[in-house]
């Protein structure tokens, strides 16, 4: 089996989910798929905020937008804000299917809400993962010698 990506889940109690600030959020969504990256926070939030506008963007426009809300919101470094890094981000989101790519432009797969496009073409790889564990744990068992 060929790896796909790599996602590493993180699970959170509910009370995350009572939380306002869009940002946080996103911090939030990303973290739970094991991603802790500021900048990839940052191209999530470009991506939904494009998605609201019905915008499909291109990797430098992306990176335009982080620059412009970090600006926004007082930041004054642009760590971490190199084209390349932000094609990274992209890469990754592609990979896991969140989005995907028209030409030179970026969107979330299918043009579908990002909800939608997480639950028809992402959560079946991390289905497919936990399926592979499951079997993975049987010939575990089988090989220890586990008897039921």
């Amino acid at each position: 089996m060929e790896e796909i990506s790599d996602i590493t889940l993180r699970w959170f109690d509910e009370s995350a989910l009572m939380e306002k600030e869009p940002r946080e959020l996103t911090k939030t969504l990303l973290a739970s798929l094991g991603i802790t990256s500021d900048v990839a926070v940052d191209v999530l939030e470009v991506l939904l905020k494009s998605s609201a506008q019905d915008r499909a963007r291109r990797t430098a426009e992306i990176r335009e937008e982080v620059v412009k809300l970090r600006k926004e919101r007082g930041v004054k470094k642009e760590r971490g804000v190199t084209l390349r890094n932000i094609q990274v981000w992209v890469k990754y989101f592609k990979e896991i299917k969140l989005i995907d790519r028209v030409g030179e432009r970026v969107h979330f797969t299918g043009n579908k809400k990002p909800s939608q496009a997480f639950r028809e073409y992402t959560r079946p790889i991390i289905e497919e993962s936990a399926s592979f564990i499951e079997k993975l744990f049987e010939k575990t068992e089988q090989a220890y010698g586990i008897q039921s």
